[in-house]
């Protein structure tokens, strides 16, 4: 028996999709990822039991939860645990003794890891803050995605063994334990899973979190290589605006800010800007 298959898209209903990703996100999309759209969606069509895309087009109009569904299969979540580690040494040895040394009697640390995927990010700066602070400092990172089933991961905080080898073995001794699925995957211990709150929100969008959360410092990395320039501009806006005075930024190491257009950061090397 044949499998079902869908008719390819036309230029007409790749720059549709294309529109929708870019508005709702800021990327910068463009017909040149037709490959990657039909090989995302074409699946997600079948399961739908719809057999073209103007049908597909058509539903994504009517019900704003399907544009939710299509943003999520059709960004990329690549991490893992201590993704460039230049950063997390500048965070450890840096920006952290520095931040308990300026905070002196009030032991608490907030921090937000923009674009989190499922987790390891996050989990990471808390493992950082926990070994560099100890156990008295109240610190919380604030984990925010657009993919539900990325922060479900999160939330769970079971990983493949794989996504693991860059921690020290030490920490997932500490940190982490071996859990039901497996000897393949490796669950966060509750302690450390305290520290991270996930959340669903759009870095574009400033109502996503609630107005009076502010933080030392931001993790956003790897976000900026997908967003228009107008789009950059809207996160750094939100950026600035939640960081406290002094506060840091953390770009992928291929994305940089530019300073003489944009004077409200002051460039720290290694994709690392501090507001000013």
């Amino acid at each position: 028996m044949l499998k079902p298959s869908i008719p390819p898209p036309t230029e007409q209903q790749i720059q549709e999709i294309c529109r929708i990703i870019n508005e709702t996100l800021g990327f910068k999309y463009t017909s040149q990822k037709k490959y990657l759209i039909e090989n995302r969606l074409n699946k997600h069509l079948l399961q739908l039991g719809l057999d073209n895309y103007q049908a597909y087009l058509t539903l994504l109009q009517q019900n704003p939860l399907e544009r939710d569904i299509l943003c999520e299969l059709l960004t990329t979540n690549v991490t893992y645990f201590f993704r460039e580690q230049a950063q997390f040494e500048y965070l450890a040895k840096t920006l952290l003794p520095t931040l308990a040394h300026e905070k002196k009697e009030r032991d608490k640390i907030r921090c937000w890891s923009a674009g989190c995927s499922s987790g390891e990010e996050a989990y990471s700066i808390a493992i950082t803050c926990r070994e560099v602070l100890g156990t008295k400092w109240d610190i919380k990172v604030l984990a925010t995605d657009i993919s539900t089933k990325h922060l479900y991961i999160g939330r769970k905080g079971i990983f493949p063994a794989e996504t693991g080898k860059s921690v020290p073995n030490k920490w997932r001794l500490k940190y982490f334990r071996s859990c039901e699925a497996g000897n393949q995957y490796f669950q966060v211990r509750p302690e450390l899973r305290r520290d991270v709150i996930f959340r669903l929100a759009n870095l574009l969008d400033v109502n996503s979190l609630p107005s009076n959360i502010r933080v030392d410092f931001i993790f956003c990395r790897n976000v900026f290589i997908y967003l228009s320039n107008e789009a950059r501009a809207q996160a750094l806006d939100h950026f600035y605006q939640r960081l406290n005075n002094g506060g840091h930024l953390f770009l992928g190491h291929s994305e940089t800010i530019n300073t003489v257009q944009d004077q409200r950061w002051v460039p720290l090397g290694k994709s690392i800007y501090r507001k000013r």
